[in-house]
This record gives structure tokens, sequence and C-alpha cells, in this order.
């Protein structure tokens, strides 16, 4: 159920904002909206999580992190972080998307990413966590790897209920490459 006040903006500078993203065609994403909607609750703290789960891996790169995000985007059925975090992915990692299971990412990302898949299905058992280890993934990396699933289950079912999507696949892309470059930030102002 889209919620047409989520593109309004509650405060004249987001209202502002609003209106200057669309009429440069770069429009801010829903999940932007819906961390200006209630940026005490959900958009402060949210957005400093993904970018601790995305942007602070000591083991991952930027490209494999955004690779889970979208493997777990996929178990949940959510195209629209499907689309922008896939875009993210195969852009840094210089592959697309697809079928991530072809090992087209490395053996330790793909291992790592069956873990992922598998935790989000509720299915992840020792083989799972062997099979990542075989592939060199250590403990440390399967944690980050299950903070990525944390947050994507998280707004995977925010996006799922309130039908987030794009104006066209042109807008997609557009946003998966000021995410890639913004780091997961929104102006303080609009946090407000």
């Amino acid at each position: 159920m889209r919620l047409p006040e989520y593109s309004v903006g509650r405060r004249p500078s987001q209202r502002i904002a609003l209106r200057i993203t669309r009429g440069l065609g770069a429009e801010l994403d829903d999940v932007a909206k819906c961390a200006m909607r209630r940026p005490d609750s959900f958009g402060r703290p949210f957005l400093a999580l993904v970018r601790s789960a995305l942007r602070g891996s000591a083991t991952w790169s930027a490209g494999e992190l955004e690779l889970f995000g979208a493997v777990v985007s996929q178990a949940n059925a959510c195209d629209f972080c499907v689309g922008m975090h896939g875009e993210i992915a195969a852009a840094a990692l210089g592959a697309r998307f697809g079928d991530w299971r072809d090992g087209r990412f490395g053996p330790r990302a793909t291992a790592a990413a069956e873990f992922v898949d598998a935790l989000t299905r509720e299915t992840v058992d020792a083989g799972h966590v062997d099979q990542a280890r075989d592939e060199g993934v250590d403990d440390a990396a399967l944690a980050e790897a299950a903070y990525v699933a944390f947050v994507f289950n998280t707004i995977n079912r925010v996006a799922n209920a309130l039908d987030f999507g794009y104006r066209s696949d042109a807008d997609r892309v557009r946003g998966a490459r000021i995410l890639q470059r913004s780091g997961y930030r929104l102006p303080g102002i609009l946090l407000r």
C-alpha cells in the first residue's frame, strides 16, 4: 500500500528537497522518503545501521556486501531492493547480478551468499557454515554477512508493505549510482 504522504515530505526543507530532486530527474527513493517521515524512530537509526552493515566491513568489499543484500532481497521477493542493490553489486563487482549461484562473484562471496540466502529462508544449517568456511570465509566474515541479512530482512518487509518502487528503470539505475556514491547518507537537514 503506497502512502502518498511519504512523497510529499513533512517539513518545508523536505518538501523543497523532494521538489528539487524530482525536477532534476533524480527523485529521492522510497527508503529516503520513509527515513525522512520518521527521522527519530526510523531514519537516523536505520541509516546508521545500514552504513555500518554495508560500508563498515573489514572483510568484504562494498560490492560483496551489496551482493548479499540483493540475495536476501531476492529470497524475500523484494523487487525494489533486488533492483537497486543488484545494480550496485554489478557495478562494483563487474558482473551482472542475475544467477549469483553460478560463481560469477567468486567462490568465497558465493558461499557467503548461499549462507545469507539460507539464513533468510530459515534453512541454514551447519552444512552452510562448513561450506562457507571451506571457501575461506571465517566466522567474523559470516557475522558481517549476517548483519547485512538482518538489515535487508528488515527493509524488505517495509518496502514490500509500503509498495516501494521506481518511476522507471532509468531512475533505478540513477538511484543505485547515487547510493553507491553517497554511502547511504542523507543531508542532516532532511532528517530533522
